[in-house]
């Protein structure tokens, strides 16, 4: 065997060794992922507790990360993380009143919130006139 042929079948054993070591490692990866998935299926669909804030007024005719124009009273809201879409239930906790919201924004967040209330949705819960209240949000339908 020569020189040429020597080099080409260590060039071509590499490859294939380095193919393999690949292939488990994304066989690893998949493995790992339907874990996390359940995980965070888990953690969207459990009652969260915080602070809701509101937004509205100065950004009506602005375009929503959802690509939606933000209108007043909208029955809306911003999450950082639940998909476009999302129905939430938000229960405002001082007076167990309860509305159905859909996500179509981000963040900005004003500090410590765990939702963003557009004006709409706010006003059904009397948050507009308060600012901030306490809230538990609750996932219903992604």
């Amino acid at each position: 065997m020569g020189s040429k042929q020597r080099l080409s079948a260590v060039v071509l054993m590499l490859l294939v060794l380095g193919t393999m070591g690949c292939g488990q490692e994304a066989a690893e990866n998949q493995a790992v992922k339907p874990d996390s998935a359940a995980t965070e299926d888990k953690q969207a669909s459990q009652p969260v507790k915080g602070q809701a804030a509101w937004y509205g007024p100065g950004y009506y005719g602005s375009k929503t990360t959802s690509g939606e124009i933000l209108k007043k009273g909208t029955m809306t809201a911003a999450h950082s993380s639940l998909p476009m879409g999302t129905k939430v239930k938000v229960t405002r906790l001082d007076n167990n009143k309860s509305i159905t919201v859909v996500i179509n924004d981000r963040k900005p967040f004003k500090q410590g919130t765990v939702i963003d209330l557009a004006h709409g949705s706010a006003t059904a819960l009397n948050v507009h006139e308060d600012g901030k209240a306490t809230v538990e949000i609750q996932v219903i339908d992604e």
